[in-house]
């Protein structure tokens, strides 16, 4: 699994100044949408406060943390909708053992885009402001059969009490972490459907696993469950059995279906599996090298030939490659090799190899840069994982918007119809980023629109980037997308 797809999971690590650098502050944070009859749709956010990272202060009963949280949230005109700000005390903790402490608000919003700027620092600590800002589009749910997001939950209990973390009937604490290691084996995860009462006939709630490396579902997982509850809003509490799921990227998926096997409307959650029993590596250690196979291999590019497998291969191998990366051990990484295709393609290793060696060529040709191999890049991460695009729609003068292109497939594993759209914002060095995509696993940003017209519009909405500016020949990109 590729590192970036940790930030499919919408679970980003808030750091100083920005999400990338180190901090000893340290907060994750999370939004999942539900909708209430009586108030419409609302966001959760969530946020859990890394103990470890945090100052506790000694009261008169023991340990405490304080948070400072301001949160802003702008709508499509980006008008500010909604801000907040205040002290959060963590629990007392009567000792030394301080553990994670959490905070959940819930804010109405209508149907739109919006984006959430985020300030956090520990009270009790000079200079470790954070600050960090998320776009995300909050869907209709109030006008038909539909199913909110789906949460992931650290555990829950019956409680009919009121507090900020009871939610029909349930006392739930979010596990906003989407690493689930060896000794987590069950995958326990909340939803709620609503206006099932407007359906007409039977329903049902299908859920299946699918493994997003490799776009299959694993059929073991699938479950069908006819559901006779008819309410506005029916919340449920699932648990997946994961003892068995090897490492790897995965996304839990459910559907509400009718008797005609209808989808009606589906969420999906997307977690990473670490489970070291299970991991199927290669061993490679006794390997028999076969001289015909290594002609195909020189030492001045054995390295790069080896990264060039890292888009294919399986999480439990990664780590493999990159520590393999690191040697200069020759010999065991020419086993390793070879030892790789033999188990990729038994009895064919040879020709499977060499057939793959010239699409890693093709897209160090096409797409290197002065500072990634072509297989390293996006684009050629893409070509190399999921073949060579149907058809593809590049521009690269378009007036408003940063360069770009539009990969479309016709068929990846299971899904079919999937667009990509990568785009240059540094207008140099072809250094090409996935911006968008709607394939499962893959990068989801709803305000993609709106990135790719900042070339230069100051100011543009989330909805219609192009408000504070006069629409430009050529720029299309929006309908080129839709248009597949």
């Amino acid at each position: 699994m590729k590192a970036f797809y940790l930030f499919l999971f919408i679970i980003l690590a808030l750091v100083n100044n920005g999400w990338s650098q180190r901090s000893k502050f340290k907060v994750y944070f999370n939004t999942v949408q539900f909708y209430e009859p009586s108030i419409g749709n609302y966001l959760e956010l969530h946020f859990q406060f890394d103990a470890k990272h945090a100052k506790f202060i000694a009261k008169d009963n023991g340990l405490q943390a304080t948070t400072y949280l301001k949160i802003e949230i702008k709508d499509s005109i980006n008008k500010v909708f909604f801000t907040d700000e205040y002290l959060l005390n963590s629990p007392v903790f009567k000792d030394s053992t301080v553990e994670d402490f959490f905070e959940l608000r819930r804010i109405p919003l209508a149907k739109g885009l919006y984006q959430i700027n985020l300030t956090l620092s520990d009270w009790n600590v000079k200079n470790s402001e954070i600050r960090g800002s998320q776009l995300l589009e909050v869907t209709e749910l109030a006008k038909a059969p539909t199913i909110s997001q789906v949460e992931a939950i650290d555990y829950a209990i019956a409680d009919t009490s009121t507090g900020v973390f009871q939610k029909n009937g349930f006392l739930i604490i979010p596990k906003l972490n989407a690493y689930y290691g060896t000794m987590l084996n069950t995958l326990p995860i909340y939803f709620e459907l609503y206006n099932v009462d407007k359906v007409q006939s039977r329903y049902f709630i299908e859920e299946s696993l699918i493994d997003t490396e490799n776009q299959r579902e694993l059929f073991s997982y699938h479950k069908s469950t006819e559901l006779t509850e008819r309410d506005q809003v029916v919340p449920l509490i699932k648990r997946v059995d994961i003892s068995t799921l090897a490492s790897g990227a995965y996304a839990y998926s459910v559907s509400l279906t009718n008797e005609k096997d209808s989808i009606l409307y589906s969420s999906e959650y997307f977690f990473e599996r670490g489970n070291i029993t299970l991991d199927d590596t290669i061993n490679y250690a006794n390997t028999i090298l076969d001289p015909n196979f290594q002609q195909s291999l020189p030492d001045d590019s054995l390295h790069f030939y080896l990264g060039s497998l890292l888009p294919i291969v399986k999480t439990s191998e990664n780590k493999n490659i990159r520590n393999l990366l690191k040697s200069k051990d020759f010999g065991t990484i020419r086993k390793y090799f070879q030892a790789f295709w033999n188990s990729t393609s038994p009895g064919d290793a040879a020709y499977a190899w060499l057939k793959y060696k010239q699409q890693v060529q093709y897209v160090q040709g096409l797409y290197k840069t002065n500072f990634q191999p072509g297989y390293e890049t996006d684009r050629g991460r893409v070509y190399l994982q999921y073949g060579a695009p149907s058809s593809v729609n590049a521009r690269e003068d378009s007036p408003s918007e940063y360069p770009y292109e539009i990969w479309f497939y016709n068929k990846i594993g299971k899904f079919s119809n999937r667009r990509f759209i990568f785009y240059n914002p540094d207008l140099t060095n072809n250094a090409y980023r996935l911006l968008h995509s709607d394939l499962v696993g893959e990068v989801k940003n709803p305000g993609w629109s709106q990135i790719l017209s900042k070339r230069n519009t100051i100011n543009g909405t989330v909805d219609d980037p192009n408000l504070f500016n006069e629409r430009h020949w050529g720029q299309n990109s929006n309908d080129l997308f839709r248009q597949y």
